[in-house]
C-alpha cells in the first residue's frame, strides 16, 4: 500500500522539474529549504569529516521568476561527533555541474515516519480515491493542506489559510507585499523543533559557520533515512 502511494504522490509531482530553473541562484536569507537526509547516520557509523548529502525536496523561490529545482543537493559535513552527541555543517548547494556556498540554520526535524504521515489522506473520502491530487491532508505540526486537482490552500489550526499548495510543493504566503513565499515541503507554516525524533533535542540551531548540533539521550542515537530538515538561510 506504502509503494502505491509512493508511486502515485511521484507521478503527480513530476512537472515540477519542468517548471523549476536550470541554474543555481543564491537563496536570500530568509528563504527555507526543505531537505530529506539520504542516508542513516549511526553513532557507529559516522566519523569526524564525513560527507552529509541532503536534497530539497520541491521547487524554492529565491527570486522574481528564479526558482531553486526540486532535487538540489545540499551539502555538508561532520564537524563533530561522539556518543552523545553530533554536529553537521551545511554549506553548500550543488545542482549538476554548478555550486554555491549558503548558511542555514535548523527550524525543525522531523522522522521518516512522521514525513510518510503527511502524505497519506486524512478522510475516510479522500482514502476513497487513489488520487493525492485530490487529497487533504496533515503536515508536521498540524497545518493542513487541502487539494484540488493537484493545487490548494494550507490552513493552520485555526482553520485559517496560511499558505498554499500546487505541483511544485507547499507554501507559506508571504507576511509583506513584495515578500517571496517560503518552502515549506512536509512542515507547518509555523513548525519548530524535533517530531519524531525522540532521543535527540537541539543544542545548537547552527548559523554563519556553525555546526547544527544535536544531542542524544541515551546510546546507540541513530539520524533515519528519509528524516527531513526545515533550514532557514542566514546571510
Amino acid at each position: 500500500m506504502r509503494c502505491l502511494i509512493a508511486f502515485l504522490i511521484l507521478s503527480v509531482a513530476a512537472p515540477v522539474y519542468a517548471r523549476s530553473t536550470n541554474r543555481l541562484a543564491p537563496p536570500p536569507p530568509g528563504a527555507t529549504l526543505p531537505v530529506l537526509i539520504n542516508r542513516t547516520l549511526k553513532v557507529h557509523n559516522v566519523r569526524l569529516g564525513q560527507s552529509v548529502t541532503a536534497q530539497l525536496l520541491q521547487v524554492v523561490p529565491v527570486g522574481a521568476d528564479i526558482n531553486l529545482p526540486q532535487g538540489t543537493k545540499l551539502d555538508g559535513h561532520v564537524v563533530r561527533v561522539s556518543e552523545t552527541s553530533i554536529s553537521i555543517l551545511f554549506d553548500q548547494l550543488r545542482w549538476k555541474d554548478q555550486t554555491l556556498p549558503v548558511h542555514v540554520r535548523l527550524i525543525a526535524a522531523a522522522a521518516p515516519s512522521n514525513v510518510f504521515d503527511t502524505k497519506l489522506p486524512e478522510g475516510a473520502t479522500d482514502r476513497s480515491t487513489s488520487n493525492p491530487g485530490d487529497w487533504t491532508t496533515r503536515q508536521v505540526g498540524g497545518d493542513e493542506v487541502y487539494l484540488s486537482a493537484g493545487s490548494g490552500k494550507v490552513y493552520d489550526q485555526y482553520s485559517q489559510p496560511v499558505g498554499y499548495a500546487n505541483f511544485s510543493g507547499v507554501y507559506a504566503s508571504p507576511s509583506t507585499p513584495g515578500q517571496l513565499p517560503r518552502a515549506m515541503g512536509p512542515f507547518s507554516t509555523t513548525v519548530t523543533g524535533l517530531h519524531g525524533l525522540r532521543d535527540l533535542s537541539i543544542v545548537s540551531s547552527g548559523d554563519t559557520g556553525i555546526p547544527i548540533t544535536l544531542a542524544a539521550n541515551k546510546p546507540g542515537w541513530q539520524i533515519g533515512n528519509g528524516t527531513a530538515l526545515l533550514l532557514e538561510v542566514v546571510h
